[in-house]
């Protein structure tokens, strides 16, 4: 029997100050993060990041926070329907972990073994489709010690990025074409990353270059939506310094309006769960930059979450990388 494993980085428990505190320095303290010794970053997180950015974060965090009772995180929510449409569909035992955070990977590996007694493996399936050191690393990592920390009657297999497989570029296009209607230009924005970690990746090769990759994801998506790639343009967002991938969404998105662009749609392939830098980053920072620039509309594109065509992409994404290793 099979288990499927959706993992994601993760999400503070709650949108008060305290919370948020500990997410950050929890995240802040991994050295994949910053590239920076196990030591020299917990301190500086712990220590000076999270209690300096901790109740601006807060503020971030409660104008995207969903409401309804028990109130809680976009990217929780999302993260639980996903499971719940996948396990309805394909009747298989599906578990949500944070890579930081709860739920945990050691909690989700018990709840898979309580549903399923004969379990004989686990697919991780991470919700980021393109490598990254900062994500797809540090989540290996982590699973991989905490899987040896104890025996398990199952083995785990990860699933590589997915960033090309044509399900993805289906789902991402099914998703979009309602909100493409009008447009002068698409907007495509990904997570930015310090300069350094993405050129130490890229002389591994493709299957760890960043920036092949989701312009890959772009161009098929492109191809699959009708759109001219000469329509759309390329943002990074959530920089946290200057020597990081640019140009930054939060500072050039509101050249547009005075280049003539007025009306834009704005998509973020690289999160199929919307989370801080789409609800936050994309739907309030970018758009009122982009609106008071002189922009007459500006369409958010939500990311898949639990959308039809994502969960069969999920299914075939697994199905096939069952075929390429054992």
């Amino acid at each position: 029997m099979r288990g499927i494993l959706l993992v994601n980085l993760g999400t503070p428990a709650g949108n008060n100050k305290g919370d948020v505190r500990r997410f950050i320095g929890d995240m802040l303290s991994d050295p994949h993060v910053t590239g920076l010794s196990e030591q020299l970053s917990s301190i500086l997180a712990r220590r000076i990041i999270a209690p300096l950015s901790a109740s601006h974060s807060a503020t971030k965090y409660n104008l995207i926070w969903r409401k309804e009772e028990p109130m809680i995180s976009p990217l929780l929510y999302h993260m639980q329907e996903l499971a719940a449409a996948l396990e309805a569909n394909k009747n298989i035992a599906v578990e949500i972990a944070m890579r930081y955070g709860e739920p945990d990977v050691l909690h989700a590996f018990r709840e898979l073994e309580r549903k399923c007694p004969l379990l004989h493996e686990v697919v991780v399936f991470p919700l980021y489709p393109h490598y990254a050191q900062s994500t797809i690393e540090t989540m290996k990592d982590a699973i991989g010690r905490i899987f040896l920390s104890r025996p398990h009657s199952f083995r785990i297999r990860f699933v590589e990025p997915y960033y090309n497989h044509p399900a993805f570029i289906k789902a991402l296009a099914d998703q979009a074409r309602p909100y493409l209607e009008g447009i002068d230009k698409l907007v495509f924005t990904y997570h930015s990353l310090p300069v350094t970690q993405v050129e130490a990746a890229w002389r591994k090769g493709k299957e760890y270059d960043y920036v092949y990759q989701l312009k890959e994801t772009n161009h098929l998506f492109c191809k699959a939506a009708g759109l001219d790639p000469h329509d759309t343009f390329l943002f990074y967002s959530s920089q946290r310094g200057s020597k990081w991938l640019k140009p930054f969404l939060n500072k050039d998105i509101g050249d547009l309006p005075k280049l003539g662009w007025k009306k834009v749609a704005v998509m973020a392939p690289g999160f199929p769960i919307d989370n801080m830098e789409t609800l936050y980053d994309i739907d309030i920072e970018a758009r009122n930059l982009f609106m008071d620039a002189g922009g007459e509309r500006f369409t958010f594109i939500p990311s898949l979450n639990d959308h039809e065509s994502w969960v069969e992409a999920i299914w075939k994404i697994i199905e096939k990388s069952n075929h390429t290793h054992h």
